[in-house]
């Protein structure tokens, strides 16, 4: 640059912002190696992953849907939570655990950490149009997010995040099934003791209609002997079936008494069945409540189901019939954990733009020169004042 230029900007500086040009573009470049210097020293790496969902082809109990997801996000979208969980699973010295609890403080963290990734988006839907299955919410997934000042620290940190969620789903599953079991086993109990009673009402009625076919048989023998082809009406309304022979009345009695005594048997069995799973539904729930993991919330209730189950008598088939499927119901639960988790080679780590130390250079040294013109600019302002 011309001699002549420097001068005439270095009397500009002078004049405008109060500061010689050696002195003021010493000052920018201080402040680039600075900022470039903050990038070296404290760098920031992000990591993102998929966090991978049952498919929906199994059936509709394995995936998981977008209203499941949202109850189990306004539930678990907590620091105390993820300290209960961190404190479980034994990561309370773990450096990820920690920046991972800090950051969830955060306003806005949880929406950012984890975004629901849906078959059929707003993009597809204006490339592609109307699909027919379009409406179907089942999740493919979680795209999980995390941030931290090594790459290392930034994976582990996506790991323990997509534990946490894994865990949140399916701990709300087995909620889910123990409180569906107890309104079925506690609630419907009343109403199958009603029915037994309603049914043995309908038996003692049939048997003395039965014993009044019986006396009208020995009163008029030739009864038995009646022409019974005759027609009838089905409707209910219509008792016509009055008319028909003593003989053929007393066998459809018979025949409805034999029914619903076998009605009797199958829900005398029901609730014996419902009445043994009650008790280990009430203690299920408050296992659930005091088990943070599933890992550790499983073996327990198989530990709790074989406990309840065997007090009972288990040669009587209604008994087995209970406990495998509660077994069956507690080893799909332990599949469908495994069905879980990160794509292969989803994990992809890259620097944070703004963190770069050029970026951060440039960016001192731009802040720099800004200031420069902002002083400027009231110096000037002032004088202009003055004048």
């Amino acid at each position: 640059m011309p001699k002549r230029s420097l001068e005439a900007i270095d009397h500009l500086l002078t004049e405008y912002a109060g500061i010689r040009l050696f002195p003021a573009l010493a000052m920018i470049v201080a402040l680039a190696v600075l900022g470039a210097i903050v990038g070296i020293v404290f760098p920031k790496f992000e990591a993102t992953a998929l966090l991978q969902f049952p498919e929906a082809t199994g059936g509709k109990e394995r995936a998981v849907d977008l209203e499941t997801f949202k109850r189990v996000a306004a539930s678990y979208a907590s620091p105390v939570q993820l300290s209960a969980f961190v404190d479980a699973k034994g990561l309370q010295n773990s450096p990820a655990a920690a920046r991972l609890i800090v950051q969830s403080k955060e306003p806005g963290y949880w929406e950012k950490a984890a975004t629901p990734v849906l078959p059929f988006t707003k993009r597809d839907q204006r490339e592609l149009g109307d699909l027919k299955d379009a409406a179907v919410a089942a999740l493919l997934g979680l795209d999980l997010i995390s941030d931290a000042r090594t790459p290392l620290l930034a994976v582990e940190m996506i790991g323990i995040l997509g534990d946490y969620y894994v865990n949140a789903v399916m701990r709300e599953r087995i909620r889910a099934w123990v409180l569906a079991g107890q309104a079925d086993s506690i609630g419907m109990a009343k109403n199958i003791e009603a029915a037994i009673v309603r049914a043995e009402l309908d038996v003692a009625l049939l048997e003395r209609r039965a014993q009044d076919m019986k006396g009208i048989l020995a009163k008029y023998p030739t009864a038995e002997r009646m022409d019974t082809r005759q027609v009838i009406s089905l409707n209910t309304s219509d008792e016509s079936q009055r008319f028909l022979s003593p003989l053929a009345q007393l066998v459809g009695f018979e025949s409805a008494i034999s029914q619903r005594r076998e009605q009797i048997r199958r829900w005398d069995r029901d609730l014996k069945q419902k009445q043994l799973l009650a008790g280990f539904y009430v203690d299920a729930l408050a296992l659930i409540d005091s088990s943070a993991t599933v890992e550790k919330l499983l073996p327990a209730l198989k530990e709790l189901a074989a406990a309840k189950l065997s007090a009972a008598d288990s040669s009587q088939e209604w008994v087995r019939e209970a406990s495998l499927r509660v077994s069956g119901q507690l080893d799909s639960f332990s599949v469908a954990l495994t069905q879980f988790g990160l794509r292969n080679n989803s994990v992809r780590v890259n620097e944070v733009g703004i963190r770069k130390p050029s970026r951060l250079a440039v960016l001192a040294a731009a802040v720099g020169i800004l200031g420069l013109a902002c002083v400027a600019f009231l110096r000037t302002t002032l004088r202009v004042a003055r004048a």
